[in-house]
């Protein structure tokens, strides 16, 4: 699983992560339909609770079968020279059958550090809303970016025989080799391939094609804010 480029994306074990599940639930508003084009329904919904109140933007394939769940904890990395928009990516990735959820939020990476970190309620929160508003695969779960890991993600409780394991953790924006070679690889499309590509392989998806990444489309979820 780690050889070659495989080493950015990591195997998330429940092995040495303790549980913390007695945070108070989040409140989930109605969540809007932005778009639904090319098999590909966006929308956005408001998270409220003790950490305040946040934005995600969620992509779900147009299917009835059980599909693989995403969470983000962020929308956007800051580079030194350039900002990158990561609402395409996980678009794509719908399009190639993944279901996400990408929490509104900047990785701050003018250098590699570990301070972009999104707070374990707030990434947890998201991922609840995904589990119980898409039709996951329990089997097939990842996550995304930096995230302050103080429980197993999309599990209510640790008897949830729901939630899946192990996880994949699509590591850009942490502060280890794997990850800020990872992080290098989300700032352009053509690089973002190599990284969707280790998801869809892993999950058994098509391809995500350079086309999507590029499509006016995938950035329809800012434009209608």
């Amino acid at each position: 699983m780690r050889s070659g480029s495989a080493c950015l994306l990591s195997m998330l074990l429940c092995a040495g992560i303790s549980f913390c599940q007695s945070e108070k639930p989040c409140v989930a508003g109605q969540a809007l339909t932005l778009s639904d084009a090319d098999g590909v329904t966006t929308k956005l919904v408001f998270l409220s609770g003790t950490f305040g109140k946040l934005s995600a933007h969620v992509f779900l394939p147009n299917t009835k079968e059980p599909v693989p769940g995403i969470a983000f904890s962020q929308s956007a990395i800051q580079y030194p020279d350039s900002r990158t928009n990561l609402l395409p990516f996980a678009r794509a990735l719908a399009q190639a059958g993944a279901a996400s959820i990408m929490l509104e939020g900047t990785v701050a990476w003018q250098s590699p550090n570990d301070d972009s970190k999104r707070a374990w309620g707030e990434f947890n929160c998201a991922a609840q809303w995904l589990k119980a508003n898409a039709n996951l695969d329990p089997e097939r779960l990842a996550l995304g970016g930096p995230v302050g890991v103080k429980g197993l993600p999309f599990c209510s409780a640790e008897t949830d025989t729901k939630c899946g394991q192990p996880w994949l953790l699509l590591n850009y924006g942490w502060n280890d080799p794997d990850g800020i070679r990872a992080t290098k690889l989300m700032k352009t499309p053509q690089d973002q391939l190599q990284m969707a590509h280790l998801l869809t392989s892993q999950f058994h998806l098509k391809e995500v094609e350079l086309a999507w990444l590029l499509s006016p489309a995938s950035t329809g979820a800012l434009a209608q804010r």
